[in-house]
């Protein structure tokens, strides 16, 4: 057996260290770099819940979801900003990418659809509480009830302690807010399209700038009753309110009195005498002096103008 003398030490430890060494520079010539994973998937906006024909998408429709990359076609939508505020053309389930031709242009609503002898109308029903606080969902019916206002009128026969009417009753209801859909309600104002007959709608439009409108829901279904007017093509609010009209006044009792060159005028309205005086008669133009004259004898403060000149009027009782 041979003895390891140092020097035989010395050459197995360079012989090891010169693999070692070896070893890290092959590693390092033939080592492969690599590559960060790839994405299989990516979010993209779905729909949460099913959207139906006529929605108006917005933020509250939208999600985001993970969908294969692979099945990411030219028309998946990928950014909420193109999808709100679009109609739903096509119904889209929910968790599932939303395609450009699911959707009408932007700007572009669902056309109406009504029978040959109906109309839509659209008209503001104010606040929630007007619409049953947005529960009603566009094909269901409702009445429709009027209350006129008084601003601006001075015939106070109309309101006396308040009045409201029903003007029809089961009327469809075709939008809420332009959403063919039961969606959200504003709560200081909102427009419903409605389905009315030619007669009905020439009634609702002055019932709009007379007063306000409200709604309320009908399980009866359509309805036939109609508020009675004396013209399908007209309307007024007399006829609306079921109000006869006012007896037309008597025409006043009127005399004129010649003395010399004066001219007295003398009318009785309502139980009462009213004079009118003029001295110096005469008018070159050939105009009564008693033409134009405006007055107002409930108040008892008359006037009397000419064409040419001033009249003085001394009312009597």
């Amino acid at each position: 057996m041979k003895r390891l003398t140092p020097a035989v030490l010395t050459l197995m430890l360079f012989v090891v260290v010169g693999g070692l060494v070896a070893a890290y520079i092959a590693k390092g010539l033939f080592a492969v770099e690599k590559g960060q994973p790839v994405a299989t998937t990516r979010l993209v906006p779905m729909a949460i819940h099913d959207l139906e024909p006529g929605t108006i998408i917005t933020d509250r429709h939208i999600g985001q979801g993970p969908t294969d990359i692979a099945s990411l076609t030219r028309d998946v939508l990928i950014s909420e900003r193109v999808i709100v505020g679009r109609a739903v053309k096509e119904r889209i389930p929910a968790a599932t990418a939303i395609r450009a031709g699911q959707l009408y242009q932007p700007g572009e609503r669902p056309p109406l659809e009504v029978p040959d002898d109906m109309r839509a109308v659209a008209i503001s029903v104010g606040p929630s509480v007007a619409m049953v606080d947005g529960l009603i969902r566009p094909g269901e019916y409702v009445d429709v009830h009027f209350t006129p206002s008084s601003s601006g009128s001075n015939d106070q026969r109309l309101f006396r302690g308040g009045l409201t009417l029903t003007l029809f009753k089961g009327v469809k209801v075709i939008a809420i807010n332009q959403n063919y859909t039961q969606g959200s309600v504003d709560r200081s104002g909102n427009t419903l399209t409605l389905e009315l007959t030619p007669e009905q709608a020439n009634i609702i439009i002055l019932a709009e700038q007379k007063g306000s409108l409200t709604t309320t829901f009908t399980p009866d279904g359509p309805g036939s009753g109609v508020v009675a007017v004396s013209s399908e093509d007209r309307a007024t609010l007399d006829e609306i309110l079921g109000l006869k009209p006012l007896p037309t006044p008597e025409p006043p009792f009127s005399a004129e009195i010649y003395r010399g060159g004066s001219r007295e005028y003398i009318e009785f309205r309502n139980g009462k005498r009213y004079d009118y005086s003029r001295q110096g008669f005469g008018d070159p133009t050939g105009t009564s002096d008693f033409d134009d004259m405006e007055q107002d004898a409930g108040q008892g403060d008359d006037s009397l103008r000419t064409p040419n000149r001033d009249v003085e009027v001394s009312p009597t009782a």
